[in-house]
């Protein structure tokens, strides 16, 4: 389901980082799954055929007629989501009910339970523009440590951006 308030925050938080930067091109989609990231990461996985880790024979496209695969990189819950945070007095995290209630979930490596994922390709317009696209999965709000709630959301944003090429930036 399309999340028009995560998008339009988004959009809003990537103008701050990118101040100055032509952002025209660029498309934001952000959605809300009704799944833990881990289905959704194995997913994107499954359908984009990506494998983790940065291509390292493609250090930013030298041969910009080559695309890049799809590649990934998770990230892990860490350890202090375990423990208990405080807020003066006022307990703001239940770390060991979170990790009891995270452990109703799959390890995505023994030891390790997944918080997100990132993936990235590029591909080259028939127009010769770069698209560098990206998908984003954040677990989000799925654990409310105050209510003892568990709700399985899982945020995705799904960017893509096109750099223009150089034949058109000398028709400018």
């Amino acid at each position: 389901m399309r999340n028009l308030e995560a998008q339009k925050q988004t959009l809003a938080d990537y103008k701050e980082i990118h101040a100055g930067e032509a952002i025209s091109d660029l498309r934001i989609s952000v959605y809300s799954a009704g799944s833990v990231a881990d289905q959704v990461c194995r997913f994107y996985i499954e359908k984009l055929g990506a494998k983790e880790g940065f291509p390292e024979d493609n250090d930013y496209l030298p041969n910009q007629e080559i695309n890049t695969k799809p590649w990934y990189e998770v990230s892990y819950f860490p350890n202090s989501w375990f423990e208990d945070q405080y807020e003066g007095n006022i307990k703001i995290h239940d770390g060991k009910w979170f990790k009891s209630a995270l452990s109703e979930r799959n390890q995505w490596k023994q030891g390790k339970w997944l918080q997100g994922a990132y993936f990235e390709w590029t591909g080259i317009l028939n127009s010769g523009d770069l698209v560098r696209c990206s998908v984003e999965i954040i677990d989000d709000d799925s654990f409310d440590s105050r209510a003892k709630k568990v709700t399985n959301k899982t945020l995705i944003t799904i960017l893509s951006r096109i750099e223009r090429s150089d034949e058109d930036m000398e028709d400018d």
